[in-house]
């Protein structure tokens, strides 16, 4: 009896023993499990945050799924000991056993169910995180060791100003051109097939150095005969408009555009590669095409100076739109009575000759601004300023442009449109009815006065974001925050742009210039600093940079990332004078905020 008692004990301690051993690899799961959790969690929301998507729907079920993992791994955890429980209390008895066996069995089985379930989550969420993050829609693109797309600093950092379809839009509809504008004037040839200043009739797109393609598949390309391109008459912007519509009508396709850098890529009017240096790579974004065609007509939400009020002379004509106007249709310049004619100014209340002038598309494609050849003096940064004729009623005429046989699209003709349209060539809303109806019910014509005085007074900064303050930066920014500045009196958006206001990253992880981009625009707002809205005046600007998002710190001091806005005295407000960051409120009497020089005065924050 007692040598069966002592074999039934060694059967039990060795069924303990591999139990425990069992147990003691399966107990870290959950441990593992959780930590998986906590660490894929986090590399979710650094690629989430990186991409500028923040806490999007692939983060939230990413989370979600991945919690539930972690708690069927603690349910794996309980059922062992469970099983193991059963198992030592048996006391020889095989129904009981059987019971404990078949549990761990079906343990096991789950276990392999989660793992597999976790490794096919993982590859799911990763590829899903990499489709619309690291800072681009990918397709091949080079990419640096840190995660993010290379060939982007050039936008704001480089030679880009802006384009559209944005970095990384979605929602973009199937007859949207692109547009890109550089800061220097580009050789056409670049962008157009075999163009020449003899052969400028030709339009078709230069395939060699731009190419266009569905994400995944460049074979779809397209080709010299798929998009034509046209560009403004300072050879800064460049539009390229697809022969047939983009994307599906059923689902929505992500495309890639990649502009060629190098000496035998884009190049400057005047010789030499645009994409040089760190930016030698060239240029390439992302977007997604909806299923959708635009076909609501542009309108005008605000036009400066205001109709029925007198000015001083240095005044800016302002006109902007509530969405990007096609730039080849309302720039330009008029001179010696010819040249542009879509926008016009008249002295005499609209009786005499169109005053000579350029027409510059800025502020993201929305705004456009005149000002005359006349120079009337220079501002305080020795810049020259022009004015509008003295003790003079002026009107402004802005056409909307003919109609073609599928309103609201206008004509496109060899000479571009003969109005204002939007991006897509839907003609303009002059009249504010909801409708193109072309013109002249579609016309949009206001008159305003001037005096004989020079305005003089320079513009402030009333609040920006993050808060100014001297010497002292903001820590724990959210890392997709714009940065603004509020001025105290309307802005010449024409001013409003990378080279007068930017953003310079600093730290150890931001070693490679071609990975942060950025932006400028501008907002309108009332004198409660709220956005102008229909019928509202616009009293003040609001200036806006938007970048890729800053790169989150480490713990440690050395790890820490800074960035630093600047604004220089290149901006100025609506009548031509120029920021000085020395008598504004927010950096009076802080040195460290501002650097009053003669000619680059600046302030930094």
């Amino acid at each position: 009896m007692r040598k069966d008692e002592n074999k039934i004990t060694q059967k039990v301690f060795r069924r303990a023993a591999a139990f425990f051993a069992l147990a003691a690899g399966f107990l870290t799961y959950p441990v593992l499990a959780w930590a998986q959790l906590a660490a894929s969690q986090q590399s979710v929301e650094q690629a989430a945050a990186v991409a500028g998507v923040g806490t999007d729907l692939v983060t939230v079920i990413g989370r979600i799924i991945y919690i539930f993992l972690g708690l069927l791994g603690v349910a794996l955890l309980v059922l062992l000991l469970y099983a193991g429980y059963v198992w030592m209390t048996s006391a020889g008895d095989a129904e009981k056993i059987d019971s404990a066996k078949k549990i761990i069995r079906n343990a096991i089985i789950g276990l392999i169910i989660i793992a597999s379930s976790w490794a096919i989550t993982a590859f799911v969420i990763n590829a899903l995180s990499g489709a619309v993050g690291m800072g681009g829609i990918q397709g091949g693109g080079s990419y640096t060791p840190g995660g993010l797309m290379g060939s982007s600093g050039s936008l704001g950092s480089g030679i880009i100003e802006y384009h559209l379809p944005r970095r990384n839009a979605t929602d973009v509809p199937r007859n949207s051109p692109m547009i890109i504008t550089f800061k220097a004037a580009i050789n056409p040839a670049s962008f157009i097939k075999d163009w020449t200043e003899d052969n400028s009739k030709v339009t078709g797109l230069n395939s060699d150095n731009i190419k266009i393609f569905r994400v995944g598949d460049e074979n779809t390309a397209l080709t010299t005969e798929q998009a034509r391109v046209s560009f403004t008459e300072d050879r800064l912007t460049f539009v390229i408009r697809p022969v047939d519509l983009l994307g599906s009508p059923n689902n929505n396709v992500k495309y890639l555009i990649r502009l060629k850098g190098g000496n035998s890529g884009i190049l400057l009017n005047q010789g030499g590669p645009a994409f040089g240096g760190a930016f030698n790579d060239g240029y390439e974004w992302g977007f997604e095409v909806s299923t959708k065609v635009d076909t609501t007509p542009p309108k005008i939400i605000s036009a400066i100076p205001q109709t029925g009020g007198k000015y001083a002379r240095n005044v800016v004509i302002q006109i902007t739109f509530n969405e990007a106007v096609d730039p080849t249709g309302a720039s330009g310049k008029f001179e010696n009575q010819s040249g542009f004619t879509n926008i016009a100014v008249r002295p005499d209340g609209g009786q005499g000759s169109p005053l000579s002038g350029t027409y510059k598309v800025t502020n993201q494609y929305r705004t456009v601004e005149f000002l005359t050849l006349d120079k009337c003096g220079m501002n305080s940064c020795g810049r020259d300023v022009y004015c509008l004729p003295g003790n003079a009623t002026l009107e402004v005429g802005v056409k909307a442009a003919t109609l073609s046989e599928q309103p609201p699209l206008a004509q496109l003709t060899e000479s571009g449109f003969d109005g204002i349209t939007d991006i897509v060539g839907n003609s303009l809303d002059g009249n504010g009815n909801g409708t193109a109806e072309g013109p002249p019910g579609d016309n949009y014509v206001w008159s305003f006065g001037t005096s004989n005085d020079i305005k003089l007074t320079p513009p402030l900064i009333e609040e920006t974001v993050p808060e100014a303050s001297a010497g002292q930066g903001q820590s724990n920014r959210p890392l997709d925050e714009n940065v603004t500045a509020r001025f105290d009196t309307l802005m010449q958006s024409s001013t409003l742009n990378t080279e007068s206001a930017l953003v310079q990253p600093k730290g150890p992880g931001e070693i490679d210039p071609d990975t942060f981009w950025f932006f400028v625009g501008m907002d309108l707002l009332t004198a409660k600093n709220t956005l102008v809205g229909p019928g509202e005046v616009a009293e003040k600007s609001q200036l806006v940079i938007e970048h890729r998002p800053y790169l989150p710190s480490g713990l440690l001091p050395e790890e820490l990332n800074y960035y630093n806005p600047f604004l220089f005295s290149d901006l100025q407000d609506a009548y031509q004078n120029c920021f000085n960051p020395a008598s504004s409120k927010i950096c009076k009497g802080a040195p460290s905020c501002c650097n009053n020089k003669a000619q680059k005065a600046d302030c930094g924050f």
